[in-house]
């Protein structure tokens, strides 16, 4: 059972009162009114206003200047990211993985006072074009609910599923929600929005290679072109190494970032040198994609592929609480990339413990100053970006930083739980100037 906390930030100097709506398809709205002060934040636990296992959350406030995040913990790992400030009739899932010991959902929340009538339709790495279970289309959202739905349940097993929803009526907000559930090896948890863009260019600030840390990129075509696709690993002076492929039309590719030292006579594979880099991908004829990045550390070991015993867990029973081995870092990373720069970022960054990476990535040619600023503290860190070029900055985990930039730039930072299991990929939220 995974435990969800939202968090709330006032970048205002005045305080404000939040109406948080807790909405969920088996009870009656819930209505919690929470106080934020001046450039502050405050945390809200779900399970101590309702016990519905399926919950969404509608934030409203008096006044703009409030952000919302949501942290959710859950026995194989937990995931910060940032809510949705927008509701959008297409929505894009890049990477889910359907295999046995995974399960991999999605959660579409309606927040109108209108029923939604969606459609789903999926591709993955071995099948071409998309699948389209019958099933899935024209599925009514009711509104003010949401509807849980088991990718698993609709497609064969593979390693990279995408998924595509398009409403017929209604807007909607998609959740992906990916569990591993170390049966195999791997354990891990990611919860991030899907994303509601597609673009010629995303960014992906910080990713990181090791000793027990993987990373990919997955790109998704939704189109009906073949999309020409590159993808560059990002260093401090800018691109250095990168892969090209072909992304047919409603297809995937999946891009394979190793560490230098492996062999390169492998298709869809990117080498690095870095251990803590940027990734930058680019569609060369202009047709436009999805990206997203799978970052996990721990076992690597899959059905067909088991790490060793003394790796595996066992299946739970019911209830039954998951017992990591102590001292094993383990996670699971599923993000979408950012599709575009802004000169002011947020990072709402619960207290995780330890140290978090900020990522920042120039989204221009030219060099670009970043400042980073803490709330409640004086200090202020000021990095230079080369074009096109990335940087990573470690900061004290439980603050809100806010940055800004001469350029536009993107933002995201990196956090591994140091005892047990938990990778925190937690994207920035661009902040909106509102003229008076």
């Amino acid at each position: 059972t995974a435990q969800v906390e939202l968090v709330l930030t006032n970048t205002a100097a005045e305080p404000t009162k939040a109406s948080i709506y807790l909405v969920s398809p088996t009870s009656p709205q819930r209505l919690v009114q929470l106080e934020v002060p001046g450039l502050a934040s405050r945390s809200l636990e779900v399970a101590d206003h309702t016990a519905d296992e399926l919950v969404s959350a509608l934030v409203e406030a008096p006044a703009p200047g409030i952000v919302a995040a949501r942290r959710v913990r859950s026995p194989y790992g937990s995931e910060v990211s940032p809510c949705s400030s927008v509701v959008s009739d297409e929505w894009y899932v890049v990477s889910a993985d359907t295999q046995a010991d995974t399960t991999s959902h999605l959660v579409v929340f309606n927040p109108l006072p209108i029923d939604a009538v969606i459609d789903l339709s999926f591709a993955s790495e071995l099948e071409v074009g998309p699948y389209i279970p019958r099933e899935l289309g024209g599925l009514v959202v009711p509104a003010a609910s949401s509807l849980l739905i088991d990718i698993g349940e609709h497609v064969r097993r593979r390693d990279v599923v995408s998924a595509t929803l398009r409403a017929r009526l209604g807007r909607v907000v998609v959740d992906h929600i990916q569990t591993f559930d170390g049966s195999s090896g791997r354990v891990g948890f990611s919860a991030h929005l899907a994303s509601a863009t597609i673009a010629t260019s995303w960014y992906h600030p910080i990713a990181r290679l090791g000793p027990t840390e993987v990373a990919s990129v997955v790109v998704s075509n939704p189109t009906d072109v073949v999309a020409d696709i590159e993808v560059s690993v990002v260093t401090g002076e800018g691109p250095t190494e990168s892969a090209v492929a072909s992304v047919g039309p409603y297809d995937l590719v999946k891009v394979q970032v190793l560490p230098e030292v492996e062999e390169r006579l492998v298709s869809n594979t990117v080498f690095t040198a870095a251990a803590l880099f940027g990734i930058l991908v680019q569609s060369s004829n202009g047709v436009p994609v999805v990206s997203g990045v799978e970052l996990a550390s721990g076992p690597r070991g899959s059905p067909g592929k088991e790490s060793t015993e003394n790796e595996l867990l066992p299946i739970r029973n019911g209830q039954e609480e998951v017992q990591l081995p102590p001292g094993r870092e383990s996670g699971l990373s599923v993000s979408p990339g950012v599709p575009n720069g802004a000169k002011r970022w947020i990072l709402a960054i619960p207290d995780l413990g330890g140290q978090v990476m900020i990522g920042l990535q120039n989204t221009n040619q030219t060099e670009a100053t970043v400042f980073l600023s803490p709330y409640g503290s004086r200090g202020r860190y000021k990095v230079s970006l080369a074009g096109f070029g990335s940087k990573s900055v470690p900061l004290a985990a439980g603050s809100t930083i806010e940055i800004r930039s001469e350029l536009p730039i993107a933002v995201t930072a990196l956090h591994q739980n140091a005892s047990g299991a938990g990778l925190n990929s937690i994207l920035g939220i661009k902040f909106v100037e509102v003229q008076p």
